[in-house]
């Protein structure tokens, strides 16, 4: 019955074993399907973490292209319009000078009775004219509470400022 007894035993400790080694082997590959799984959802993840920051960098990147661009268009609109502001500032000093050089010119008297003709002709109804020289060339018409200055200073803004308009169209499709 010993021998018996130790027999059993032994089947019953191998059996145990046999078990605890085929339980230790299922918890093994269940762990490893459980860690694949975790892995390849961690990995999906990441993928979709990276294609989301990849999107939101490209964005980032445009909006800064973009930025740059409208910078470059601003700062090259501004040295157009600073190129033709010193443009215009140089006609008019031009047109000026030019201006003041028409008082030697024997051109000069017929433009002044032109001019003298025209404002008493405009100011009559208020009363007496008065003709008034101006230093530069031309002169200042008074009747009444009324005048006209018909300075050259004065002439030449005038026909600058009719001309605005011509230079601006010019410059739009430059």
């Amino acid at each position: 019955m010993g021998g018996d007894a130790a027999v059993t035993l032994e089947t019953v400790q191998a059996a145990a074993l046999a078990d605890a080694v085929a339980d230790a082997e299922s918890i093994r590959t269940a762990a490893r399907n459980h860690a694949r799984q975790i892995s390849a959802h961690a990995r999906g993840e990441a993928a979709a973490l990276i294609a989301q920051r990849r999107v939101a960098t490209e964005r980032l990147v445009d909006l800064h292209r973009r930025e740059r661009l409208a910078r470059a268009r601003a700062d090259a609109r501004a040295t157009v319009l600073q190129a033709q502001r010193s443009v215009l500032v140089e006609a008019i000093a031009a047109a000026h000078t030019a201006a003041r050089r028409l008082v030697g010119d024997p051109r000069y008297e017929l433009l002044l009775e032109r001019l003298v003709a025209d404002a008493q002709q405009r100011l009559a109804a208020a009363g007496e004219v008065q003709v008034i020289p101006v230093a530069q060339g031309g002169m200042i018409v008074r009747a009444g509470s009324r005048e006209i200055d018909c300075s050259l200073h004065a002439q030449v803004d005038r026909w600058l400022e009719a001309l605005a308009s011509e230079l601006e169209t010019l410059w739009a499709d430059a």
